[in-house]
């Protein structure tokens, strides 16, 4: 009985260590694959908040080609009406209203200049860049010096530079008058053709600069180092289904 009972003995502490060594090896393995959780959380979270961060980046390049897009269209749109005006040929928009007598097309001339004008002024002001900043300011300072001019066919330079059209005062001014004011090179029109000449190249430059960004590789720009970091990590862990399971 002795021996059996040293027996027993012996079988139930075999069987205790047996025990406790499988639940250390349980509590490692469960340590283990916590670590390895913590690690994968930690590693995608960072992944994501780098696609978020060149999805944003995308957006702010798409909406700076749109904003350059408008301010180049625009002044075209300014140069276009501005060669009408300022044109002193046999065909021009003055030789023919001294032909007919009707102001019609001036009128209407000097009103979708004043449109595309604004839409111009405003593009560049939203840009807020030192170079558009600088075509803002000599732009009001022609306006400024001709507003008088301008006041007299109808045209009013508000405060912020821009300009406003009285239709009714615009319709009754006498084509001497609209001559003077926007007819030839040194006339306002003339003037303000100029710079925005200078304003659509500019836009030109940075919508193609913009454009040329937007292609470069994201993963050289953007989280270069986490996408590096988890290509690494496979090896290091295992391999790909091992590490992601």
């Amino acid at each position: 009985m002795r021996v059996t009972r040293n027996y027993m003995s012996a079988l139930l502490s075999g069987n205790n260590s047996m025990n406790g060594t499988s639940s250390l090896l349980q509590r490692a393995l469960s340590r283990s694959s916590k670590s390895k959780r913590a690690s994968r959380t930690a590693l995608l979270t960072n992944s994501s908040r780098n696609n978020n961060f060149y999805a944003n980046a995308v957006k702010s390049t798409a909406n700076t080609q749109k904003l350059y897009y408008n301010m180049k269209y625009h002044a075209g749109q300014v140069i276009d009406y501005a060669d009408q005006l300022t044109d002193r040929s046999d065909t021009s928009l003055f030789a023919r209203a001294k032909e007919s007598g009707d102001n019609a097309q001036i009128v209407a001339a000097v009103k979708g200049f004043v449109g595309q004008y604004n839409k111009m002024l405003q593009n560049m002001k939203d840009s807020g860049s030192r170079a558009d900043d600088s075509y803002v300011t000599q732009l009001n300072n022609i306006s400024r010096m001709n507003s008088s001019e301008l006041d007299s066919c109808g045209v009013t330079r508000n405060t912020d530079g821009t300009l406003t059209v009285d239709d009714t005062k615009l319709a009754a001014t006498d084509l001497a008058t609209l001559e003077k004011v926007w007819n030839g090179n040194s006339s306002f029109a003339g003037r303000a053709a100029l710079w925005a000449d200078s304003v659509e190249s500019h836009a030109e430059r940075n919508m193609k600069a913009e454009a040329s960004s937007s292609y470069s590789n994201p993963f050289n720009t953007y989280g270069s180092n986490n996408y590096s970091n988890l290509f690494n990590n496979y090896g290091n862990k295992g391999n790909y289904f091992n590490y992601f399971r």
